[in-house]
């Protein structure tokens, strides 16, 4: 049965293939509403204006609600390798790395910025990426490269920004939807999300609510526990506007977002999806966003201020047992059998506060211009402890244990513009500076094997990331471009007591910068029938900041060894031969690799977490049942498999599997209604999202199959 399956789905991409895909990165086939205008072309604000898609002379991946809701996707990993040079590696939702355009590594600050409207929402550490649920969302933008003038340090490989629905001032609005799905081997996924627009003073005041729940179902066991489905879990989102038209001229919109996500595992496993841990690895992340975000309309000028407030508690859990067990009988004298188990309990807080004015001019003049100011506060604090079961240590000794920053508190602040100028009606030029300054602190009491120590530190960073821009458009349905930025992420510190004497831990590492070379090209016939977007690119990542161990010892810490380049090329196709017809493809390559040897990499070793290819394909065809519109879809998504190799800490890379992952959804609606079934993970792929090394045991793991329905009201 399996043969035949993996038959029929082989001899379905290949057939949807020679049609020739377009991609719903750009779908533009079922645009949502608010940022759509009457000829379907998509308004998109990347500039931090807003302009059409087609003219922004960037690489840049617009994918509308409508599109997120006939996929049925949760998150933005539900549909990553749709959106051109896009991936990531997720333990579990909540705790993710994001690459993009072959821009990752083990370790420093995150290398794709992020944003929920104009909250900025990176944190210091590269893998606790914000699970963001597609809960009321306009639309995401994904622009591809280095975006350092206009999104700041971060934003290296590009930067990703969900953009939910506005208040309507007009009229009363509302929706619900529900979806329940059965995992293979495992338990029930559900997810439930309602919204209400209400005018409280008609064109003058109102408010929206949106609220979102999704239970994960799990499907890792622990035997040793006696435990089923041990990942299960739940999402909770409740989201609130308010917005005020002052004047005509003179809007005020306050938001609110609270999000509890609690998880009884990670989604890490063996081939069987079992675990043997001895204890129960329980995580939870509590987010509350706060954004008031003021426009003035001067007529010819927008004057904006955007001040965002973020509090986030993340706790976490690791076995610990098979490392810190062999030391129990030089601590005790009793042998390594006698603690049945070892957990590390951590608790992260930050608290991150952000101003943003910018002026921005408006309309389609000669020259067009944004120019801004940003300033960010992020205090950080963890405390980590250590718990041994049975407790045989001596009641002064402490195992393992952590107070202070996580990792560095950070007080930065830039100033930022562009400009453009048309130089002929279809000849323009751009270019952007902004310079960054950023200002760190350390204050860390660690303690190991009972020896506590203290890291303090205090250092400055700063850049200056320019870009430059040549576009022609001779018309609504070309444009072509070259475009030279520079991203860039700041330093930071290492704890030089882990060193424990044994050897010397360099206490700061220093900013990483690269370079990106583009050459792109837009299409769109005048009948929207062909969608293309293509792009060629040269990276060039110098002083890359990497995961360094010292030789024969279990210490590890951050520097700045070797160089990453590469070539790369992405692009989209979106082709409609027929009305009821939309088809897509998208491709993604690049080589990005180390050309310079340290303890670390040789020249030739591939970057880190990056595969080399991704892609995707998609089929929509929409018809009419009984006077109710009606659609199929066929999503397949695919990726090489990436490898994780520190030549000093491991003998042999560390790989990731290759991932094919086929989706299908059918659906109908009436005035008020619509429903769907659906299959997630087609072929039931087990397949190993993120590999097994070090201290992790287990590999992260794909999801199996999902079969299930939805049904939605509307009014």
């Amino acid at each position: 049965m399996k043969k035949g399956l993996d038959s029929l789905v082989g001899t379905t991409i290949t057939a949807l293939i020679a049609l020739g895909f377009p991609t719903s990165a750009l779908a533009q086939s079922a645009p949502a509403k608010d940022n759509i205008p009457t000829n379907g072309d998509i308004i998109v604000t990347a500039q931090k204006r807003e302009q059409l898609l087609i003219d922004v002379p960037l690489s840049i991946t617009a994918i509308t609600g409508a599109t997120l809701a006939k996929e049925g996707a949760s998150t933005i990993e539900d549909l990553q390798y749709e959106v051109p040079g896009l991936s990531i590696t997720e333990f579990s939702p909540g705790q993710q790395r994001v690459q993009m355009r072959g821009i990752s590594v083990y370790s420093g600050l995150p290398t794709v910025g992020s944003y929920l409207d104009e909250i900025p929402l990176n944190l210091e550490t590269n893998q606790a990426g914000q699970d963001v649920r597609l809960l009321d969302i306009n639309r995401i933008e994904v622009l591809r490269g280095p975006q350092g003038t206009l999104y700041g340090q971060g934003a290296m490989g590009g930067t990703i920004r969900y953009i939910t629905n506005q208040v309507d001032l007009k009229s009363v609005s509302g929706s619900a939807d529900s979806e329940v799905g059965g995992i293979d081997g495992g338990g029930a996924d559900a997810k439930v999300r309602a919204v209400v627009n209400v005018p409280l003073v008609t064109d003058r005041i109102g408010v929206r609510l949106a609220a979102g729940y999704q239970h994960f179902g799990g499907w890792i066991d622990n035997p040793v526990l006696g435990e089923k489905n041990i990942n299960s879990g739940h999402a909770l989102t409740l989201r609130g506007k308010i917005a005020f038209a002052i004047t005509d001229d003179f809007k005020l919109t306050l938001t609110g977002q609270h999000q509890d996500l609690q998880l009884g595992a990670q989604n890490l496993g063996d081939s069987d999806n079992q675990v043997t841990s001895t204890l129960n690895l329980p995580y939870s992340s509590k987010v509350d966003l706060a954004n008031a975000l003021a426009t003035y309309d001067f007529g010819s000028i927008t004057l904006l201020s955007s001040t965002s407030f973020i509090r986030r508690k993340d706790t976490s859990s690791q076995d610990f047992t098979a490392t810190f067990a062999p030391y129990i009988p030089l601590l005790t004298g009793l042998p390594s059998s006698s603690v049945k188990s070892i957990g590390a309990y951590s608790t992260a807080r930050n608290r991150v506060f952000s101003q943003e004015v910018r002026l921005a001019s408006k309309g389609d003049g000669r020259f067009d211009w944004t120019i801004g100011g940003f300033y960010r506060n992020s205090r950080t604090s963890a405390i980590a402890t250590s718990v041994v079961t049975p407790d045989v240590l001596p009641s002064f000794l402490t195992l393992y244990g952590g107070d202070g920053t996580n990792p560095d508190n950070s007080r930065s602040w830039a100033v930022f513009g562009e400009g453009s100028y048309r130089i002929t009606e279809s000849l323009k030029a751009l270019v952007g500076i902004r310079y960054f300054h950023d200002e760190r602190r350390q204050d860390v009491t660690s303690t190991i094997f009972g020896a506590t120590s203290v890291d303090a530190g205090h250092a400055s960073f700063h850049s200056t990331s320019p870009r430059f821009n040549l576009s022609w458009q001779p018309n609504g349905q070309i444009n072509i471009y070259v475009n030279v930025a520079k991203g860039f992420r700041s330093g930071g510190f290492n704890l030089t007591s882990a060193g424990a004497g044994l050897t010397t831990v360099p206490p700061t590492y220093a900013p990483d910068t690269l370079w990106t070379y583009e050459i792109g090209a837009k299409f769109q016939s005048a009948d929207r029938k062909w969608l293309i977007d293509l792009s060629g690119y040269r990276n060039v990542w110098s002083n890359v900041q990497t995961a360094t161990n010292a030789a024969g010892l279990p210490i590890s810490f951050t520097t700045n060894t070797g160089k990453i380049t590469g070539w790369g090329a992405d692009g989209s196709l979106s082709y409609a031969p027929i009305r009821s017809l939309t088809l897509t493809l998208t491709g993604s390559w690049n080589n990005m690799a180390y050309r310079s040897t340290s303890a670390e990499h040789v020249i030739g070793d591939p970057a880190d977490y990056v595969p080399r290819f991704t892609g995707s394909a998609s089929a929509e065809y929409r018809f009419t049942v009984a006077q109710m519109p009606s659609f199929v879809r066929i999503d397949y998504q695919h990726s090489d498999r990436f490898q994780v190799f520190l030549r000093n800490f491991q003998t042999t890379p560390a790989y990731s599997d290759r991932q094919d992952v086929v989706n299908a959804r059918v659906g109908t609606s009436g005035k008020w209604w619509d429903a769907a079934i659906f299959v997630r993970n087609l072929t039931n792929k087990t397949s190993v999202l993120y590999p097994a090394f070090g201290s992790l045991i287990y590999p992260a793991r794909l999801e199996p199959r999902v079969i299930g329905a939805s049904f939605g009201v509307k009014f």
